[in-house]
């Protein structure tokens, strides 16, 4: 049976969210692309809203006040206004929260900590991270780097423990989790260009005290990984749903989903899973109870109020924003299924429809011919002769496909070349040039030109930019618009050695 539940409250706000934070008071924070924050209550009602210079990267409560990150204008605290702020030059990728502090990966590899009143700790020096997590207390945090390594550190920044990656291949890490207090989980991947027995993707369990304590093969990148009283779940690139206790040396498959899993989020004695454009509940068992299709690519589970959940998505349509659901898990099931019940019908012949016998009788004689028909046959076969004198139309072809064209607007080719392979240089790093300038507009002029990291990161608007590069795999991605508003866009991966 496929079952739903019903949405109660559509939200629409505008912008395209990117982040998510459940407040002490109930109510719900919503981060956008265009460095918007709105505060909406359990009914979807805005309450509060303030606008920062770009993306907003992260949001979280300390205390009373509301922990906002930005790409561009690095750090503040809210509550009900903007009670302090603290810029960063190379803008913030990344911010965690750690206790009651904060940590913070700006783009130039610099880690900070803050505390809850945005006075800076200490900082360190550690190389571009992708992914920071800490425990419930904040006395320990894990780093991971884009060279696959990662670091532990306590909360006074100290190295407790280091793991790298393996020097023979390219491994990266793509999610991380304290399980415990002092027990991280690790999502480690690699690209196979070693052929030995190691596995192209594992989970690691590390102690803080012991080091690694456990590894198991998965079979595909795992996107997320969520801590339960038993062990973790993993909801995989390939749409399993896996389940892996402690001290066990596999996993079991609970379910498997048709698209990429994006988040778990723990519902009662469920979960519910995010799924492309699917939000389903599923049981301890792996059974699916019921499943809600958003208007946007599920992006983020969050609490709001004491029984209800929002679900912000994104269609990928710069141009569409899509509302938030917000939804109660727990709502009464609706069937999608419907049963056709076949209705008695008690046919009366006089309003049948049905031939009467004279009526069938007389559909089976042949039709009586008139009395002047032969002479109309006669005419029918006489030969006529007509004279067609078509219209002569001037037309000029060539101008008319050259004025179609013209309201076609083609878009604009854009062109970076193939992907690239080089060495890096005696200090690890690699000076690689992005080359653009072979893009073309078909039937028009390029006006601009952006040149975006992975963290959509806007780092030239030139053709041509040179970018230092550390060991790893590098993704690039140059979008050009012409001059009617025509936009097209290109990959570029750089590998260095």
């Amino acid at each position: 049976m496929d079952s739903t539940i019903e949405v109660l409250n559509l939200v629409e706000l505008g912008g395209i969210p990117t982040v998510s934070c459940e407040m002490s008071d109930g109510n719900l924070a919503v981060g956008n692309q265009e460095g918007i924050v709105n505060i909406i209550s359990p009914e979807g009602m805005v309450k509060e809203s303030f606008e920062l210079e770009g993306k907003i990267i992260g949001l979280f409560e300390i205390g009373d006040n509301l922990i906002v990150g930005s790409s561009i204008s690095g750090i503040c605290g809210f509550s009900k206004e903007i009670i302090w702020s603290h810029e960063l030059n190379s803008g913030c990728e990344i911010i965690c929260l750690s206790g009651s502090d904060f940590l913070v990966a700006d783009s130039s590899g610099a880690l900070f900590r803050f505390d809850s009143d945005g006075d800076l700790l200490w900082e360190k020096k550690l190389g571009q991270m992708t992914h920071i997590c800490s425990n419930d207390e904040g006395n320990y945090s894990a780093i991971a780097l884009e060279n696959g390594d990662f670091i532990m550190v306590n909360n006074s920044g100290d190295e407790i423990r280091t793991s790298q990656a393996a020097s023979d291949d390219i491994e990266t890490i793509s999610s991380m989790i304290f399980r415990s207090s002092d027990v991280l989980v690790v999502s480690r991947n690699s690209l196979g260009m070693a052929i030995d027995d190691r596995p192209e993707n594992r989970i690691e369990c590390w102690s803080i005290q012991k080091g690694q304590i456990h590894s198991c093969e998965v079979d595909s990148v795992v996107n997320c990984i969520t801590p339960t009283p038993k062990g973790v779940l993993l909801g995989c690139f390939n749409g399993e749903l896996l389940e892996l206790q402690i001290d066990s040396k596999g996993y079991n498959r609970l379910s498997k989903f048709d698209y990429s899993i994006k988040q778990i989020f723990p519902w009662k004695e469920d979960i519910l899973v995010g799924s492309w454009f699917d939000i389903t509940r599923v049981n301890p068992n792996g059974e699916i109870i019921w499943s809600l299709e958003h208007i946007g690519i599920v992006e983020k589970i969050s609490s709001i109020g004491e029984s209800r959940v929002a679900i912000l998505g994104d269609d990928k349509k710069q141009h569409s924003p899509t509302p938030i659901f917000i939804i109660n898990p727990d709502s009464e099931i609706i069937s999608n299924e419907y049963n056709f019940e076949e209705e008695n019908f008690n046919f009366d012949s006089e309003y049948s429809g049905a031939l009467s016998v004279e009526e069938e009788q007389a559909s089976s004689m042949k039709p009586l011919l008139p009395p002047d028909s032969s002479e109309i046959f006669d005419a029918l076969d006489e030969e006529l002769e007509v004279e067609f004198s078509l219209p002569v139309v001037e037309v000029d072809i060539l101008e008319d496909l050259s004025q179609s064209a013209r309201s076609l607007n083609l878009p604009p080719i854009v062109d970076v070349g193939e992907d690239m392979t080089v060495k890096s240089d005696s200090d690890g790093t690699a000076i690689v040039l992005l080359d653009g300038s072979k893009s073309y507009d078909p039937d028009g002029t390029i006006n601009t030109w952006s040149w975006e990291n992975d963290s959509d990161k806007v780092i030239s608007n030139s053709p041509q930019v040179k970018v230092k590069l550390s060991k790893g795999v590098h993704v690039f991605y140059l979008t050009i618009v012409d001059d009617r508003g025509a936009s097209s866009k290109a990959t570029l991966t750089v590998q260095v050695l």
